[in-house]
């Protein structure tokens, strides 16, 4: 009997509607990369459909001054038709620059990959791009210890670290993204870690397992390390600091335990990666961007156990026999 058996696989997709600011940093330097402040370039996203009080609340990452990527799946309900947007940057206990803007048919500020799959057994290519055109965005600076707004340059002069905020304002702090062409199933040779910021606490969150790509599916996949709904469209950085995904959905498999003669349930978390197709997909719109391929460096071979569950994994979700 095989030890990765199917307990259920339904897949959650991470927006939610409850307060919640989540972002990924990157973990080269533990040193260097260990404080909110030093990563700056993923955002809080709300998104509000016109004609409903609801507001989406997800992540997304920024490309350049105007561009943001996120998942697709956070815009596919709350702006199918008219939305406004806003991107937020979270500046300590007391400051924002939040940037809001709007989408409809006809001024288009959204696009979705058009190979997004987005149901309960996969999502592949969960990706959208968020275009804040400069003549039609807002931007409103605030200090909320005194719920006051700023002009830009009262606020840069009051948060700490001005330059580095000044490039997230600015949008020049940018990661490279790590792009993958890998034909067969691969363990990422690089750590990840992400930050936790909720009601005001902050919290490290380090992946203790390496990230599997699944070449069928577009998606790295890990056991679960802390990640919960209202963090989809994040970046997920590597150690070396590259963007190599955006936080896409849970499910959960059953682990067959000789001992007790049970399935354990183990959560996982589903990451859509970056092929070429995504390259053209953000060229197309964006234009010019950082990003690398993914040499052999980059990659270590599957162990046993982790062939058996990618092959579960894609046998569940690809519909597989």
């Amino acid at each position: 009997m095989k030890r990765f058996l199917l307990f259920f696989i339904s897949l959650f997709l991470l927006s939610h509607q409850a307060s919640a600011e989540v972002s990924f940093i990157t973990v080269s330097d533990e040193s260097s990369y260990n404080e909110v402040e030093d990563f700056s370039n993923t955002y809080e996203i709300n998104f509000n459909r016109h004609g409903e009080k609801n507001i989406n609340k997800c992540q997304a990452v920024r490309l350049d001054e105007y561009w943001f990527l996120t998942a697709a799946h956070c815009v596919e309900n709350a702006c199918r038709d008219n939305c406004s947007f806003q991107a937020r940057l979270i500046v300590g206990p007391n400051y924002e620059a939040d940037m809001t803007v709007t989408h409809t048919p006809q001024s288009p500020k959204i696009f979705k990959h058009e190979k997004a799959k987005l149901d309960k057994r996969s999502s592949s290519y969960d990706l959208a791009l968020l275009y804040f055109k400069p003549s039609e965005t807002k931007v409103v600076y605030k200090d909320m210890s005194i719920r006051r707004a700023l002009t830009e340059e009262q606020f840069l002069q009051r948060i700490p670290n001005e330059s580095l905020y000044y490039k997230a304002v600015k949008g020049t702090n940018i990661p490279n993204l790590l792009i993958v062409n890998e034909k067969e199933g691969k363990e990422l040779n690089r750590s990840i870690s992400a930050i936790s910021i909720w009601d005001g606490k902050r919290e490290v969150l380090d992946a203790k397992d390496s990230l599997v790509y699944s070449p069928q599916q577009k998606l790295f996949f890990t056991k679960n390390f802390g990640i919960i709904k209202g963090i989809s469209g994040s970046g997920v950085m590597t150690n070396t600091g590259e963007l190599v995904a955006i936080v896409s959905a849970i499910g959960s498999v059953g682990i067959y335990n000789k001992k007790t003669k049970k399935y354990d349930p183990l959560s996982i978390v589903y990451l859509s990666a970056f092929d070429q197709e995504v390259v053209d997909f953000i060229h197309e719109h964006v234009g010019s961007f950082g990003y690398i391929e993914a040499t052999p460096e980059y990659w270590g071979n599957l162990n046993a156990k982790q062939k058996e569950l990618l092959n579960l994994l894609d046998t569940v979700n690809l519909g597989k026999k």
